[in-house]
């Protein structure tokens, strides 16, 4: 998956195993995970987030998801009725409850098992830059590595790489980074540029035009999902 992601060539490699782990992850709930016991212990205790749920709304087996959310609300219904109401004695400690019912209300087995993933996938990348020639140069013609996922490579590469190949890591990875932001700060001044009298009648080209969302992308992973799919 890594080397296909970077083969891509096509935004942030991170953010590209990210969108397919996280398809994949609700199709798998959706799907084989109904008949797995051990994932529905999970999903009934951590549940997900207003993300992932809207993704499963949209899907089709709704009839998995309703299942899915049958137990998950009867475990949040004894949970609370035993440790929110009847676990602290006579008087209900309120502030104790609130902490428990919000631990309950944040959890996201898709988003945690989103980041197990990612962590294999930085401790990957970062053995592979060091190990692998050839990744070096693959890993050198990306168009971008987003901000999350430069701050996770960068927060990593110390204890992977040691401090000479992090130096030489670093100064890699920030100028891949910089470059981008350099074009992206242009684009972005070109699309709001656009919007001024004084521009009237200019054109801008695809990379302009699109600059709004690819900021977005750049700044915070997110990207629409492609029509069609």
């Amino acid at each position: 998956p890594i080397n296909e992601a970077f083969e891509a060539k096509h935004g942030c490699p991170l953010c590209t195993l990210r969108h397919k782990l996280e398809h994949d992850s609700v199709e798998y709930i959706m799907g084989a995970a109904m008949m797995e016991p051990d994932v529905r212990i999970e999903t009934n205790r951590r549940g997900f987030c207003a993300k992932h749920y809207a993704q499963m709304l949209a899907m089709n087996g709704r009839l998995s998801l309703a299942l899915t959310l049958e137990s998950r609300i009867g475990e949040i219904r004894g949970y609370i009725e035993k440790e929110a109401v009847r676990g602290f004695g006579k008087k209900l400690d309120v502030s104790r409850a609130a902490e428990l019912i919000c631990g309950t209300a944040n959890g996201c087995f898709v988003c945690e098992r989103i980041a197990g993933y990612e962590e294999h996938y930085y401790k990957n990348i970062l053995h592979m830059w060091k190990n692998m020639q050839e990744f070096r140069m693959l890993f050198d013609e990306q168009p971008y590595f987003c901000l999350e996922h430069t701050a996770g490579l960068l927060t990593r590469a110390p204890e992977v790489l040691g401090k000479r190949n992090f130096e030489e890591f670093d100064r890699a990875l920030i100028e891949i980074v910089t470059r981008y932001l350099k074009t992206l700060n242009e684009d972005v001044s070109a699309f709001c540029q656009s919007f001024d009298y004084r521009s009237a009648g200019k054109t801008l080209d695809e990379a302009q035009r699109i600059a709004p969302e690819r900021a977005v992308a750049f700044l915070s992973g997110y990207q629409e999902e492609e029509k069609g799919k």
